[in-house]
């Protein structure tokens, strides 16, 4: 089947595109390549100025001064400091060769340089039409297309919904860990606030652990958004999560750790309750993250059928 004028533009302004993609990759190298060049020419001008200075100063001292100095011939050691310049200066006009070829490469590799945003524009414009001219003359292409549309808009909710249920997860997590910190600062003072460690200790835990609870407001609220959103992409807490932990938690740690909270026993059961709690939101949440990346894979798969047939 021949390809229509569309077609042929679309392969066209690809191809134009691709190659402009290769001569920026190529400029960019080139770039970098003569940043380089720049940078070792001027260390070496700052050696060549200090052996042109050596040199200097040996030819200005006496042979006596000369001797005092280094301990060694005057003509010696300039015939030396000389070959040690004249090396340097080879090196010098080596790399500046260098310099003068990569210059000429880069103003010539600039000149190459196109438009890329404008042949993308007009991509875009090509692919909409050849999709109308597939609409007009091609009922099996039609129907490709439409059902690429819709498989791709149905794993774009998807993906939403995964990042949305991952993003409420990972707050989740978050609440729980400073959680765990300020309870662990109740229990790092010791025993119950009765004893000779004094007022400040007290203190100290009463306040730790009215953060506590108001945080674990936030984790309970959070913690049903979460159940809420798992329930958007198709995951039940009974199957993922042991709903008791989750009774747990939101149950025994206001009946009991409120009310009884100076008894170091309740705070370590709390503390565990909390912890596997917040293991099984992190399992879910890597779950939910694996799901995410293969809904991915397979918009990219979509994605590609859909521009091979809008560009074949």
């Amino acid at each position: 089947m021949a390809r229509t004028d569309i077609q042929k533009s679309i392969q066209e302004t690809i191809s134009k595109i691709v190659h402009l993609d290769v001569v920026a990759s190529q400029l960019k190298t080139s770039q970098q390549d003569l940043e380089q060049q720049y940078s070792t020419l001027e260390k070496m001008d700052r050696e060549l100025n200090k052996e042109l200075i050596d040199i200097t100063k040996l030819e200005g001292l006496s042979t006596r001064a000369i001797f005092h100095k280094i301990l060694g011939n005057k003509e010696q050691k300039l015939e030396k400091e000389r070959q040690e310049y004249l090396e340097l200066t080879l090196k010098v006009e080596e790399v500046q060769k260098n310099i003068d070829l990569l210059e000429y490469e880069v103003n010539l590799l600039e000149a190459k340089m196109g438009d890329k945003s404008k042949l993308e524009q007009e991509l875009v414009q090509l692919k909409s039409d050849r999709e109308n001219e597939i609409i007009q003359s091609d009922p099996v292409l039609r129907q490709k297309m439409l059902t690429l549309s819709q498989d791709l808009e149905l794993h774009y909710q998807h993906k939403k919904k995964l990042e949305e249920a991952a993003e409420e997860g990972k707050i989740c997590i978050n609440l729980l860990n400073q959680v765990i910190n300020q309870l662990q600062n109740v229990r790092s003072w010791g025993g119950p606030p009765g004893n000779r460690r004094g007022q400040m200790q007290r203190m100290v835990r009463r306040d730790a652990m009215d953060r506590a609870r108001n945080l674990s407001y936030q984790v309970r609220h959070h913690l049903n958004l979460f159940r809420q959103e798992l329930s958007d992409v198709g995951l039940q807490l009974s199957a993922d999560i042991d709903e008791r932990q989750f009774s747990d938690f939101t149950g025994f740690f206001f009946n009991n750790i409120i009310t009884d909270w100076i008894m170091q026993q309740k705070l370590t059961q709390a503390m565990q309750s909390i912890n596997m709690t917040k293991g099984e939101v992190s399992r879910l949440v890597n779950h939910i993250e694996s799901q995410d990346l293969e809904i991915q894979a397979q918009i990219s798969q979509l994605r590609e059928d859909r521009e091979r047939i809008l560009t074949s």
